[in-house]
This record gives structure tokens, sequence and C-alpha cells, in this order.
């Protein structure tokens, strides 16, 4: 086996301990305050008051189509509106729900599975792990799942959006017009399930109220979207990163296929290890401080995941990949209230994923030749994962 001492995720993790150890807390002009501690992180986190998540008060200049996908954007919302929000959501994305979605899980992962039969080699991320979540989301949401094209070119275009506001020609020549199809898009198919409500999550939002009156457009735009691209985004991830993690350390593999009883614990332990979203945003309410660190009012708080997951002080022997330890307290899935909402549906998808491709092959194994990763600041996530299967 052969990788690269050059992947940008491992620089990425290189650079998160030596901020830990070195200098856990900093201010630049581009993230702003800057944490890496667990403790400092999981403080702002559980402090939606002094710290809110409506960065979007940062931006200079206003933006229509960005500002309607907002209104109902749960990540970006503060108390009152993201808990009624949420209680929107919560009434049509249950528990019962998401259990129910085994069997068809499965159905599409071995159809999916099909399509590179007799095949020898495939890219794993093509074949499956992009695929299957946003398949299965967009069936869950009752969206034609013939337009996955459609939904990635507009996930793409989100992703490029940060904390910091976008050079003005960016947002309004590549972005805006994206977000805009998104936005009309959403709205047309709100507005069938309105006339034809069917047994799906848009037809429940489509006819939810706040307060007893219908969500406004911007609430509808906001569930979906984020339903939509949050829903596929963590579960694409954790299959990617499971298999390359995996493949490093075969003995532990071949134990998680030999008992596949170890495998949610190994789930656990991939997403403390590897948190598909390296970092998330608040910006503080008022003047603050953390650990002797004045922080003023309006400012920007950069809050380091990947870093907090891998806390010596948290979690001993961090970058060891171990799926007997205790992991309670990763926050690859945020905490408080901002917790994922998805969190149990990409669980299940990345166990069902994962035991068919160990029902199907003998032998699976990477490779390093082809592999790319997506931009570790980003997203912690293979972006092409060649594996050469043997039946």
């Amino acid at each position: 086996m052969t990788t690269s001492a050059t992947e940008p995720v491992d620089s990425v993790f290189t650079w998160f301990r030596e901020m830990h150890d070195k200098n856990p807390i900093q201010r630049d002009d581009e993230y702003g305050w800057q944490l890496f501690r667990h403790g400092d992180i999981s403080r702002v986190l559980t402090d939606p008051k002094t710290f809110s998540s409506d960065t979007v008060r940062l931006y200079n200049e206003p933006q229509p189509d960005f500002d309607l996908f907002l209104m109902g954007n749960l990540v970006t919302s503060d108390q009152p509106h993201h808990r009624k929000l949420r209680q929107v959501i919560n009434r049509v994305f249950t528990p019962r729900a998401v259990n129910g979605l085994a069997d068809r899980i499965a159905r599409i992962t071995d159809s999916l599975l099909d399509e590179v039969a007799g095949q020898d080699t495939f890219d794993l991320m093509e074949t499956l792990a992009y695929p299957l979540p946003i398949i299965v989301i967009a069936e869950m949401l009752g969206l034609p799942a013939e337009d996955v094209p459609l939904y990635k070119g507009w996930g793409e275009a989100l992703g490029a959006l940060d904390a910091a506001t976008p050079p003005p020609e960016v947002m309004e020549n590549e972005i805006a017009p994206a977000i805009r199809e998104m936005n009309e898009y959403i709205l047309k198919h709100v507005a069938i399930k309105r006339e034809n409500p069917a047994d799906d999550l848009l037809s429940g939002l489509a006819n939810a109220t706040i307060d007893d009156k219908p969500l406004r457009d911007g609430d509808l735009i906001g569930l979906v979207g984020l339903t939509l691209f949050a829903g596929h985004a963590a579960s694409m991830a954790m299959v990617g990163n499971a298999l390359l993690t995996f493949d490093r350390h075969p003995e532990t593999f071949a134990a998680i296929r030999a008992d596949r009883d170890l495998l949610p614990g190994a789930i656990e332990e991939l997403m403390r290890l590897y948190p598909p979203f390296s970092r998330v945003a608040r910006v503080t309410t008022v003047e603050t401080e953390i650990d002797g660190h004045k922080i003023g009012k309006d400012e920007l708080v950069t809050l380091w995941v990947g870093s907090a997951n891998r806390d010596p002080e948290r979690f001993p022997d961090p970058d060891t990949f171990d799926i007997h330890r205790d992991t309670s307290g990763h926050i690859a899935f945020g905490q408080g209230i901002h917790f994922c909402l998805g969190a149990p549906l990409a669980r299940l998808e990345v166990k069902i994923a994962l035991n068919a491709l160990f029902d199907r092959f003998d032998r699976i194994e990477v490779d390093y030749s082809g592999l790319e990763f997506e931009d570790p600041m980003q997203i912690i996530c293979p972006r092409t994962l060649p594996v050469r299967v043997t039946r």
C-alpha cells in the first residue's frame, strides 16, 4: 500500500495539532477568532445567546436569492425562529420515518452496485457514496431522482459560500444564478405538492404552519434546500472516509468484516477521526471572553470541529483509529440546539452501504494513484476514490 504524505487532509490535521498545542485561540482576517480546543468549542456551541449562528449578518451587501434561502436555513437561524423551524420539520422527519427507509436504502444500494457488476475497478464516490444519499433524500422529500445532476450543481454553488463575504462578481455571476434556479425549482414543487399532496416530506412542509400561518417562501426554500444538501454530504463523506480508513487498517477491517456488530462503533470513531465538516462558524452578540481573550460584539468565531475531535485532553491518543474507544463527546454532528437533525439517517445509510460492500466483495483495495480530496477546509472527504475489488 502506497499513500501520499502530502494528502491535503493529513496536512490539515497536522496544522490542527500545532494550533491546539501552541496557539489554541487566535485571530486573523479570514476566519476571525479561531478555536481549536474541544472545551472552548463545546462552550461556544452550547451558548447560542452569546454566539449566534446568524453569520450572514457579516455580509456587507444583501443578495436577494441567497437571503431567501437563508430565511429557513436551520444552520444559520437563531431562537426563537430556529425552534419553530425545527418543530415543523421534526413533525415530518421523524425517527420512525427514518427507520422505515432501511429497506429502500438497501435496494438503492444494491441497484447502484449492480451497475458496476463485473467490473474489477470503479470510483466508489461516483458509484455509491454520492448517489446513494442524494437519491434517498430526494425520494424522502418527494423530488424527482432524475434531477440529481441539478442538485449537484446547486450543492456546489452553496458549498462555495463561506462565513466571509465572497467577491461580489463571484456571487453575482456564479453563485446567485444557481441559487435562483434552485429557489424557483423548490417553489414549483411546493406548489405541485399543495395541489396534489403525497406521503413525502415536501408535502408535509408545503402544508405546514408556523404560528398558525403557512410557511413563507423563504422558510420552505431554506428547509428543503438544507435537507437536500446537508442531508447527503455527511453520508457521502462517511462512506468514502470509511473505505479509505479501512484500507489503511487491514487488521481492523478484517475484524469488522468478521463481526458486523463492531460496525456501529467503527462508524462513530470514523466520525470523530474524520468529521465531514471541518468547521462551523458563529458571531458574537455581545462582548465576551474566552480563556483570557476579549472578543468584541459582532465578531466572527470559527470553530475547528476537526481539531476538537482530536483534542488529546478529550480523546487520548487522538490520531489513532480505535473502534473500541469511548467516542461520546465527539461533535461531528454538532452540539446543542443545532445538533444535526439528519444524524440518524446518515448513520443508517452508512451502515447499510458498508454492509452491502462487505457482502459483495471479498477484498476492497484503494488505488492511491487516482485518489483526490475535496478541500478539507470545507469538507473532509475524497473527491475520487478508485477501488479494486474481488468478488
